[in-house]
C-alpha cells in the first residue's frame, strides 16, 4: 500500500470524510469528478462560443451533472491501479456539503457540449498517465514522440 501511495504522491493514507448524517448511497459528500479530456474539450467550444458570438459575460457549468461519492471514487481509482487504496475515515471539515454536482444543462443546450467520459475511464486514464510519466510534468518526453515531431517539421 505505501509503494503504492509513493507511486501516486499521496499520503500513506488518504483522509476520507465519512458522515451518517450526509444522506448519500453510502454517508460520504458527493462530487462531480469529471474527466480532463471531457472538461479541455468543454473550455475549447467555450472559448469559440466567445470568440464568434462575443456575449459581454457569459459562464457554464462543465461537469457530468452525475454526483458519485468519495467511497464511489475511491473504489473506481482502486480498480483502474489494480490495488486497494489505503483511506482512513475522519472528521468532516468545517464547511463541508453533501453534494457539489454541476448543473450542465446550459452548457448542453448553448454549446452542445456534454461529457462522454465515464468516472472509471477518468480514473483509467489517470492511472495510465501516472504509471507513464512517474516523475510526472518534470520529465523529458518520450525520445519516439521527440523524433516524430521532428520528422514532421522536415
Amino acid at each position: 500500500m505505501v509503494s503504492l501511495s509513493n507511486e501516486l504522491k499521496l499520503p500513506p493514507r488518504l483522509g476520507l470524510t465519512r458522515m451518517p448524517d450526509y444522506p448519500s448511497r453510502d454517508g460520504t459528500a458527493i462530487r462531480d469528478y469529471i474527466h480532463i479530456l471531457d472538461l479541455a474539450h468543454g473550455h475549447l467550444i467555450a472559448l469559440n462560443y466567445l470568440r464568434e458570438h462575443r456575449p459581454r459575460v457569459r459562464a457554464w457549468n462543465l461537469g457530468t451533472g452525475r454526483g458519485s461519492t468519495v467511497y464511489e471514487m475511491i473504489k473506481a481509482f482502486s480498480k483502474a491501479c489494480g490495488k486497494d487504496l489505503p483511506y482512513e475515515v475522519v472528521a468532516r471539515r468545517e464547511g463541508d456539503v453533501l453534494d457539489l454536482t454541476a448543473n450542465p444543462s446550459l452548457a448542453n443546450k448553448e454549446l452542445g457540449w456534454k461529457a462522454q467520459h465515464t468516472l472509471e475511464e477518468a480514473c483509467e486514464d489517470l492511472w495510465r498517465w501516472t504509471k507513464n510519466n512517474p516523475q510526472g510534468y518534470r520529465q523529458q518526453p518520450p525520445k519516439e514522440l521527440l523524433d516524430a515531431l521532428t520528422s514532421s517539421k522536415s
